[in-house]
Parts: C-alpha cells; structure tokens; sequence
C-alpha cells in the first residue's frame, strides 16, 4: 500500500518555470529564456508556476540563475532593483590565491585587503612585509558574489569576479581589487 501511495504521488506532476540556459544578473528575460519543466512535489518548492510563465518576459534577473535552475519570485524583479539602491557591483580580477575554489555564484563572502605597508594594519609574523586588514577601518566587508568568469591574462590565469557589496564600501572594495590586494572568503549565509 505504501509503495502504492507513493507512485502515485510520483505521477502527480505540476508544471514550473525554469531557466533555458544560464541567465546572468542584470538580462532582461525574454520568452527564449524560460521553459515549463513537470516535477513532482512543486507545490512545496518557491518555484513560480507554470501559468505565470507568461508575466516573466521582461522582468529582470536580480541574481545569477543557472541553466535548468527553477525560477522563484526572489530572482526576478524590474530594472531598478538591479543593484538595489544601497547597493553597488564591483568587478576584481583574481588569482587563484585570492579566492577558494568552490566560490560559486551567489555565495556570500567577507571581503579582505591583503594591502602592503599600512600603517594601521597587522603583520600577522609575515616576513615579506605584507600587513593584513580589512578593507575599512578594520572590518571585513560583506559581500555576494554575483558572477565568477574565468579567463586568461596577460599569460596568466585570472578569474573575474563581480561583487554585490552596500554601496557605502564599494570604493574601499575597487580599491583594494585594483591594487590586486583583495581576498575573498566564502562563508556561510545563516545568521545574516
């Protein structure tokens, strides 16, 4: 009886809107760029029906959304709430070395300025002269990583990766990326 009841409830398919290929933060979403996948369980899921798939076409997409990822209210909105208001996107090329491997899209990160010669900053026991501290008077600074795009350089590897910070701490954020002085640590997005 259990295995019946639980076919069943496999069979029970409802239809949700889903990306057709990766969609970066910032497109305007046109029909091409949506599709109905079935699955079952939708109705426990934040993903937007079917139906509505319709009313989707030229919104805009507030965060990166992956290729067969389901779309949900929270990844959709106008133009203006790209970035929000209090908001500011800030592109660092990065070395290997100054970001984890496993950084994916819309991970939320502390941002570091690995800066050399402050005057305010700590050496950590460093013998090459390199002082650690935050971008802003001593504090890290929280971030969301947008995109991540690899690319080579100059015949080095160098990841380019767009930032979501507060908008007040972009300036020390570009700063410290243009010096080449930024790390970013992933970390976990309970409790924010």
């Amino acid at each position: 009886m259990a295995m019946a009841t639980a076919l069943d409830q496999v069979d029970q398919r409802s239809g949700v809107v889903v990306a057709a290929r990766t969609l970066p933060a910032g497109h305007v979403v046109a029909q091409g760029d949506l599709r109905v996948a079935q699955i079952a369980g939708a109705e426990d899921l934040a993903a937007i029906p079917a139906a509505q798939l319709d009313a989707l076409v030229g919104q805009t997409v507030l965060t990166l959304i992956s290729d067969r990822a389901l779309i949900t209210e929270e990844a959709l909105g106008s133009r203006e709430d790209h970035p929000k208001d209090d908001e500011a996107i800030v592109g660092a090329s990065l070395s290997s070395a100054q970001f984890p491997s496993s950084l994916r899209n819309g991970a939320h990160v502390s941002l570091i300025s690995t800066e050399q010669g402050q005057d305010n900053a700590r050496t950590d026991g460093a013998d090459d002269g390199t002082t650690v501290s935050a971008p802003a008077g001593g504090r890290a600074i929280s971030g969301q990583v947008q995109s991540i795009t690899p690319t080579v350089q100059g015949g080095g590897d160098v990841t380019l990766v767009e930032l979501v910070v507060d908008r007040s701490d972009a300036a020390d954020v570009a700063r410290a990326a243009s010096a080449g002085a930024l790390t970013v640590v992933a970390v976990s997005s309970r409790g924010r």
